[in-house]
């Protein structure tokens, strides 16, 4: 180990000499003398000055712009501004697929909804809202000594009959069957009941083939065992468009029928109330 060690010594400690000459009289102008240690450390502090000197050129000036790859300014302000967008529309479509998903459920049968205690509190006086929220009060008899109205914007306007024929299981909210069942014959076209916009045109393995459409003041249409759609969604629907075949898909089903749903802020109400289907 020893000799090792003095091999290496002996060889870090050989001494050279660099000469400078004149170009032309060859005259000495400079001697240099140093070993091989030393220029390794020459060498070394020359190359780590180099790249400091190298480093702030990079940073503090444009040079930095011609290395292969480096966004200008206005990139980087482009990537910026691009971040931020794609933030905000991420933010949208998470709010977009929790509204959607609610609907889904809800007109799907996924949530339960239990309508007798279902009150448009708008109408409700400063009192009963008071006497409504009083745990220590009876909910029922609050409900039956309340009365209400729908206002004018709340008015259902004119629908129309999606399908023709005869209904063969009517709305029944405590059998969990919040909709109309309307059979028909052959391949009729179901229709939209009022100008709106889709908002789910997809296929489930419970209700087969089921559109739902947003319309105005907070009214929702769905359709459900279709055979075949002809919209998507985000769609404008007119009334009386042509939206889906008559037909009898999905599990849930024992033969060809419409299941037709009509809800309003988060209720299902009786298709029957509000259209005639014969």
């Amino acid at each position: 180990m020893t000799k090792k060690k003095k091999t290496l010594r002996k060889w870090l400690q050989k001494k050279f000499q660099m000469v400078i000459y004149h170009g032309n009289s060859y005259n000495v102008i400079r001697k240099f003398h140093f070993n091989r240690l030393g220029f390794i450390l020459i060498s070394c502090v020359i190359v780590f000055i180099l790249f400091a000197i190298l480093s702030v050129f990079v940073v503090y000036t444009p040079i930095k712009q011609l290395i292969p790859g480096y966004p200008d300014r206005e990139t980087r302000i482009l990537i910026y501004e691009n971040a931020i967008r794609t933030d905000s529309l991420l933010a949208e479509i998470e709010i977009r697929d929790q509204y959607l998903k609610m609907i889904t459920d809800m007109v799907f049968n996924n949530v339960p909804i239990d309508q007798e205690y279902v009150i448009p509190v708008q109408n409700l006086t400063p009192q009963q809202i008071k006497e409504f929220n009083n745990p220590a009060l009876p909910r029922k008899k609050i409900e039956d000594n309340t009365s209400y109205t729908l206002s004018k914007n709340d008015a259902m306007p004119d629908l129309f009959p999606p399908i023709k024929g005869i209904v063969i299981s009517s709305y029944n909210p405590s059998k969990q069957h919040y909709g109309t069942d309307i059979a028909s014959s052959g391949e009729v076209i179901i229709s939209a009941v009022l100008s709106g916009t889709v908002i789910s045109s997809d296929y489930t393995v419970k209700t087969g083939y089921t559109i739902i459409i947003q319309h105005k003041t907070d009214l929702i249409s769905v359709y459900k065992h279709n055979k075949s759609s002809f919209v998507k969604a985000g769609d404008l629907i007119e009334t009386g468009q042509a939206i889906a075949v008559y037909g009898n898909s999905g599990e849930n089903t024992n033969g060809p029928h419409l299941h037709f749903e009509l809800w309003r802020k988060g209720v299902s109400l009786n298709p029957e109330d509000y259209i005639e289907f014969q």
